[in-house]
């Protein structure tokens, strides 16, 4: 299948996307994680079984789509809402859901409170949001307001860098936590370069991504979000992420396994194993999600 662009509109721009298959097929929506792009999934896509419609977004301030508004943090509830923006535009009343990462944590929010659209979720290697305890409130809400001002003065009538191709590459391939292959690294960076005047390229991803997307929930208010999950959901747990053994985390998880309707896989690889590796995880997410029987 070859993949075909649309641009949604939303009201601080558009939001970017692709899409294989037929519009009036069975849809699936596809959500990246933070500071990727949709082109995270185009190794695992040939993988999954034709005869439905995907749809995967750049996810605002990601990509090709407009950054949001400036002046304000950008939340978990902002993405939820920009979802939901979406999900109106194409008029879809149910649907499937794969997300990575924060796309994951994004589509496990959206399902919390919108229950009735999504039929199965699939969260590849979501580490959280964590949860804030009482006592931590005043110190975090601190430290985000800060850090909101600090980027915005970094930023502020300053070009962001420029980089050649391979300078750009090797940031990819260092400074990440989650170690990508070269074609990985190549496949991912082509929608989050913008090419400047001078043959060389800076990214267009929000510098606010920065600062901790997390809304402070308290871990009760957690626990109703993920209890409010009622369809079926296959959580892939990367084995090789360290990320996952955090105290914060790994509570993050209990409550996930707490609900019934949430079971938890553990797969070899890492953070980006949907990526590096997707034949890892294709059976596991065909079998789940386009299947009478979703037991594995």
């Amino acid at each position: 299948m070859n993949a075909e662009e649309i641009s949604i509109p939303v009201p601080w721009g558009h939001i970017s996307a692709k899409t294989w298959g037929h519009p009036l097929a069975t849809q699936v929506l596809f959500l990246h994680g933070k500071q990727d792009n949709c082109n995270t999934f185009d190794r695992l896509i040939p993988l999954l079984r034709q005869g439905f419609y995907f749809v995967c977004l750049d996810i605002p301030g990601h990509g090709c789509s407009s950054h949001f508004s400036p002046g304000f943090r950008i939340t978990l509830e902002s993405y939820v809402t920009a979802i939901k923006r979406v999900v109106d535009h194409l008029q879809w009343k149910q649907f499937k859901c794969i997300g990575h990462s924060m796309g994951g944590m994004i589509a496990s929010f959206f399902a919390s409170i919108y229950p009735e659209y999504i039929e199965r979720l699939v969260m590849i290697d979501c580490a959280g949001p964590m949860s804030i305890y009482p006592e931590d409130t005043i110190q975090f809400m601190r430290t985000l307001c800060d850090n909101l001002l600090m980027v915005e003065s970094k930023t502020m009538n300053r070009s962001p860098p420029s980089y050649t191709y391979e300078q750009a590459v090797n940031r990819i391939l260092t400074k990440r936590p989650s170690k990508l292959t070269r074609h990985s690294a190549d496949i991912l960076i082509k929608r989050s370069l913008i090419k400047n005047s001078d043959g060389k390229y800076s990214f267009s991803t929000d510098q606010r991504l920065k600062v901790d997307y997390n809304q402070g929930f308290t871990p009760m208010q957690q626990m109703v979000l993920i209890h409010s999950i009622k369809c079926p959901v296959l959580y892939l747990l990367a084995a090789e992420n360290m990320f996952q053994k955090l105290p914060g985390n790994k509570l993050t998880r209990k409550m996930y396994k707490s609900n019934r309707n949430i079971q938890i896989v553990k797969v070899n690889g890492n953070h980006d194993v949907h990526l590096n590796h997707p034949e890892r995880i294709a059976d596991l997410i065909n079998t789940f999600l386009f299947s009478e029987c979703s037991k594995l």
